[in-house]
């Protein structure tokens, strides 16, 4: 069985991370009804974690098996991608510290 190139697969994590961040903040206005947001991204991090099951195949295991690893990680913690938790949890960081302060101004 062929596996994927490490440059295709990198380009389908880049796009399930991007897909994830698109439909948490479309969420938050909104556009989507809030049943849905859980599933959608249940699922978008499933598919992270099979694209980097895939990932063990290909030449560059060693750094396969870290993203494995993180993204894990990250499932566990936040219900995200790696790549779209750089984007979410410093984002939620911002509200919970301006709301732990917001009775002081």
């Amino acid at each position: 069985m062929r596996f994927p190139s490490s440059r295709v697969l990198v380009a389908i994590v880049i796009l399930l991370s991007l897909l994830l961040v698109v439909i948490m903040e479309s969420a938050g206005l909104g556009a989507f009804p809030l049943p849905w947001v859980r599933p959608i991204t249940r699922t978008l991090c499933a598919a992270n974690l099979i694209v980097a099951l895939v990932g063990l195949g290909s030449p560059r295991s060693a750094a396969w098996i870290n993203y494995l690893l993180l993204s894990i990680a990250t499932y566990i913690l936040a219900s995200a991608t790696p790549i779209a938790a750089l984007w979410i949890i410093p984002k939620n960081m911002f509200f919970a510290v301006t709301y732990a302060f917001s009775s002081l101004w």
